[in-house]
């Protein structure tokens, strides 16, 4: 037992080389040499596809009745399942460009970015417009060196051919009305597609009620309030389909689960992070939840000239088997897929539930968890059971510290978020393809062997956090919520030391938001490249 403790005591060091980063050695293999023109192109798909908004009145009845009959239910599932599909950019004559370089040859690029409710998408969009405007939004006293890591990392974000955007409203107050997903993809040039994740009916928003946040009721624009909280593929290859629709498994209902008084215990639970971290909880009554988002593009040269993105947002109020849950549900519709599959977005891997909690439920599940009464045992039988307690959940904290996959030991050193990656590291498609899940010296960003190290940075602690609370304390307050997955198909890696139309290079561009005057979102972006065929200078 005193070597249980000595080694969490041992272990504590890590908690400050948490946030440390390793050298990202192989940069340069992620610098564009040539751009060649792209044809083999076929009928595009649809220019534009819209969808039937609600209006403000029929929103203010939902906030009243959230499950509506007749019409109103018609409609309300029609707009869930109908994603708005714009390839205006194509036709107006924006034509992709092929990336190319001795490492990879040629690379199709791939970013997920979530934009924490669209609360900054001017100034984002800004940042990707131009060099010359990201600029403009940085601080002062950075150096030169600096300086030119800063505009890397924005231009591998801005020259991606596909960026995936979480948290894209359309029409909310909060955001000034934008149409977040359409402000950006102008600002790039690109097509984008965009599904309805959720409505936003707080009474607050709608006008119906007074809070005391606010001074008075505030009746929101009938003619710009949308209130539609959503995914959004951008992509400057042509949108072949879109499909998007609520999944089965939802494990927090955000209009019940949001209207109810809170507890004292979650008012001293916000209360304590708005004080720590400076992060304020406020309440969110949607309608809609978590969706299944799928795009297909027409992409020459990648197997059936056809890449799909699946776009997650999994669900943050909820615990892991529940996120495992929806990711079990999701792979399901995907099995069939025979080409390239991209899999990416937050997955909100965290060990922490977010739904409002009370001593009720702290104490009902405390009492169903095998891991409290390990400890109640240790307490009985120990000599030292105090310390030897302490010591096992020290180091079960330093253990997942940064790390959802780190290893789960039933009962002694759980980590339950780990299941989720194990469902994704088991899945096979019909096809007999599978997710890749190599880390290679010379083929992840910074020489990192890990697990997953090629299409997700590495970091000298666990994976680089890519969600941060305004406020962190050293390690605490980050997290690594974004991912990238990347399948190829059978015929691409006839052997496991095929490195054809896998992932390379994953980066996390912490550095992008860190050095900007007022940080665009809490989320930091990610990147990967995939070569289109078999790298020969690696």
């Amino acid at each position: 037992m005193n070597h249980c403790l000595l080694k969490s005591l041992l272990s504590f060091p890590l908690l400050l080389a948490a946030c440390g980063t390793l050298p990202k050695t192989n940069i340069k293999h992620t610098q564009v040499a040539t751009r060649e023109p792209v044809r083999g192109f076929a009928r595009s798909g649809p220019r534009h596809q819209g969808t039937d908004f609600l209006t403000l009145e029929e929103l203010k009845s939902l906030a009243r009745q959230p499950k509506p009959d007749g019409a109103l239910e018609g409609k309300l599932q029609r707009f869930f399942n109908q994603p708005i599909i714009s390839n205006e950019a194509w036709h107006r004559g924006a034509r992709p460009t092929r990336a190319q370089n001795d490492s990879l040859g040629e690379f199709i690029r791939v970013a997920t970015w979530n934009i924490e409710k669209s609360l900054r998408v001017r100034e984002a969009a800004q940042a990707l417009r131009s060099p010359e405007a990201y600029e403009k939004l940085l601080g002062t006293g950075i150096d030169g060196k600096r300086r030119e890591e800063l505009l890397r990392e924005r231009e591998r974000l801005a020259s991606a051919d596909v960026i995936l955007l979480q948290e894209m409203d359309l029409g909310v107050t909060r955001s000034g009305y934008r149409d977040a997903a359409r402000e950006i993809a102008q600002a790039l040039g690109m097509n984008y597609a965009y599904a309805p994740q959720q409505l936003e009916i707080d009474p607050v928003l709608l006008g119906l009620e007074t809070s005391s946040a606010h001074s008075g009721t505030a009746e929101p624009d009938p003619a710009r309030y949308k209130g539609v909280f959503g995914l959004a593929v951008l992509s400057r290859y042509p949108i072949k389909s879109a499909t998007c629709f609520q999944l089965r498994t939802q494990p927090y209902d955000w209009f019940e689960g949001e209207k109810a008084e809170t507890a004292l215990t979650e008012d001293t639970r916000r209360f304590a992070a708005e004080i720590v971290f400076e992060n304020k909880a406020v309440r969110e009554m949607k309608i809609g939840g978590r969706i299944f988002f799928r795009v297909d593009l027409d992409v020459p040269g990648m197997p059936d000239n056809t890449l799909t993105v699946i776009h997650n947002h999994l669900e943050i109020k909820a615990q892991p088997q529940d996120r495992d849950a929806q990711m079990a549900e999701i792979l399901g519709y995907i099995k069939d897929i025979p080409h390239t599959v991209v899999m990416a977005g937050d997955h909100n891997t965290s060990k922490v539930d977010l739904s409002p909690t009370s001593a009720r439920r702290v104490l009902a599940r405390t009492t169903m968890d095998s891991e409290t009464w390990l400890g109640v045992g240790m307490n009985v039988l120990m000599t030292v059971p105090v310390v030897v307690n302490s010591g096992r959940i020290l180091l079960n904290n330093v253990k997942n510290l940064h790390s959802p996959m780190a290893p789960h030991i039933p009962v002694i050193l759980p980590n339950r978020s780990r299941s989720l990656f194990n469902r994704v590291r088991d899945f096979r498609f019909a096809d007999g393809g599978r997710f890749d899940f190599r880390g290679d010296r010379d083929r992840s960003i910074n020489g990192s062997t890990a697990t997953l190290a090629n299409s997700n940075e590495k970091a000298i602690k666990g994976q680089t956090p890519s969600f941060r609370v305004k406020r962190p304390i050293g390690p605490f307050g980050l997290g690594r919520l974004d991912w990238i997955f990347v399948k190829a198909p059978p015929s691409a890696q006839p052997d496991h030391h095929s490195y054809r139309l896998a992932p390379h290079f994953g980066e996390t561009l912490s550095g992008f938001l860190d050095d900007v005057d007022h940080r665009l979102s809490d989320h930091a972006p990610c990147v990967v490249d995939i070569p289109l065929q078999e790298p020969k200078g690696l």
